[in-house]
């Protein structure tokens, strides 16, 4: 199992990290954390839950379904999908 944390600044001063676990290609555990706000509260837990099992590929799809669903001040769901894609390549 391979382990990562990937941090990212964005402009204006937020982060956005993920510590990711990777397991034969697919998401083993995630934790998505940073300088954010994200509505409603409990869709970034829900949204964790749906990455787990998932590849790089499938983890990306989740991500543009969700960015419809919810509002995040801070960063954008592209910014995790370029985190993910540091993760699966270190």
């Amino acid at each position: 199992m391979k382990k990562a944390s990937v941090l990212k600044k964005i402009k204006g001063g937020k982060t956005v990290k993920i510590d990711v676990e990777i397991d034969n290609g697919k998401i083993h555990d995630i934790v998505i954390s940073g300088d954010f706000f994200i509505y409603p509260q409990e869709a970034l837990e829900e949204l964790e839950n749906k990455l787990k099992g998932c590849s790089l590929n499938e983890a990306k799809n989740i991500l543009k379904e969700y960015a419809e669903k919810i509002t995040i001040l801070g960063f954008t769901l592209d910014d995790v999908a370029e985190l993910l894609e540091k993760a699966f390549k270190a």
